[in-house]
């Protein structure tokens, strides 16, 4: 008979909670427009939601005000030492 498949090492949780620990979180928000399909996107802020309309801001392209978010995410990252 075969022996039983070797499976690689998993890391252990203790080393990937700790990394975390070291890293920042930046969240941005997806701002699009609906009449030129523009997108851009800027730092996350209080009261962000998906589906959002943003009626005190003007697209930058077509000087409409029919901004809304499309979607948020987060990013991870190491901060740089100076």
């Amino acid at each position: 008979m075969s022996d039983e498949p070797q499976f690689p090492s998993i890391p252990s949780l203790g080393d990937a909670l700790i990394r975390k620990k070291k890293m920042e979180e930046k969240k941005y928000s997806i701002i699009k427009c609906k009449s030129c399909k523009v997108k851009n996107e800027r730092l996350f802020q209080e009261g962000d939601y998906v589906f959002k309309k943003l009626i005190d801001e003007i697209c930058s392209s077509c000087k409409e005000i029919t901004l809304y978010i499309c979607e948020i995410f987060s990013e991870w990252k190491i901060p740089k030492k100076e």
